[in-house]
């Protein structure tokens, strides 16, 4: 089932996003990380700050981006201090109005400037055919490596979607940097992950109860599932290769001996 499909990959997405974000805040100072990923820095912490409000909680510092010598934003604590009211649910809705506002951020910037790229990763214009997540489960041994399989599948047509794409056209290289920087930031950052994931759970439930009553709404999934997949296929691009340069660091570190 399709939204069985989505709820899996959306978790995915979270995972991969947070994965990514505390890899690049290996490198430096996650007040850089922050800044680097500003479009998205914003959007996640207002949204997060929006649903904290309407819980009746408490905003005792709202600071979008921490300052570069503030240790405890190093150490991995929020730069907002945002508390929601209802200790069960309030961190719950918080991420889930977070984790919303970059989704619909996400198709806002994929409408204005997204056609190239989306155009050349949904058609496979390239070597490669058309590749996309798969919208069941896998129920099988077989089933499981198949999928497997197309994530390299996936990797290599996103490597080939931005080696074709035209980037001196001004709306390719904003796009890709935008929706990168959305899709990591997908998952409110520094907070904790348990309410986070339920928010994403919590997300794919109301969309699957929306889909069972409206049957339009599975028309209109079909259409956003090679926006899902193009965000996957760019988390994954991006753990992979930060984890390729991460691996050559520490390789140099060793090879000097300061490691």
């Amino acid at each position: 089932m399709i939204y069985a499909a989505f709820t899996f990959w959306l978790m995915m997405i979270v995972f991969a996003g947070v994965g990514v974000y505390r890899l690049w805040t290996g490198f430096g100072r996650s007040a850089w990380v922050n800044w680097a990923l500003l479009p998205g820095t914003v959007v996640s912490e207002m949204g997060y700050i929006f649903g904290c409000l309407i819980t009746g909680g408490e905003i005792r510092r709202a600071k979008i981006v921490p300052k570069a010598g503030d240790k405890s934003a190093d150490a991995g604590a929020p730069s907002t201090q945002a508390t929601p009211r209802w200790k069960a649910i309030g961190p719950v809705l918080a991420a889930l109005i977070s984790i919303a506002a970059c989704a619909v951020a996400i198709l806002t910037v994929n409408s204005l400037l997204g056609r190239e790229v989306m155009g050349r990763f949904d058609t496979g214009g390239g070597t490669l055919a058309q590749a996309s997540l798969p919208k069941e489960l896998p129920t099988s041994w077989n089933g499981l490596w198949d999928q497997v399989a197309r994530q390299v599948h996936l990797l290599r047509r996103m490597c080939e979607t931005w080696g074709d794409v035209d980037w001196l056209n001004w709306r390719t290289p904003l796009f890709v940097y935008v929706s990168l920087c959305l899709a990591v930031r997908l998952s409110p950052t520094g907070r904790p992950l348990r309410p986070t994931l339920g928010a994403a759970a919590a997300a794919a439930a109301v969309i699957a109860i929306v889909g069972l009553i409206w049957r339009r709404f599975s028309a209109l999934m079909q259409d956003a599932w090679p926006l899902l997949t193009y965000v996957w296929a760019s988390l994954l691009a991006a753990l992979v290769l930060t984890l390729i340069v991460r691996g050559l660091v520490l390789l140099a570190r060793v090879l000097s001996g300061k490691d």
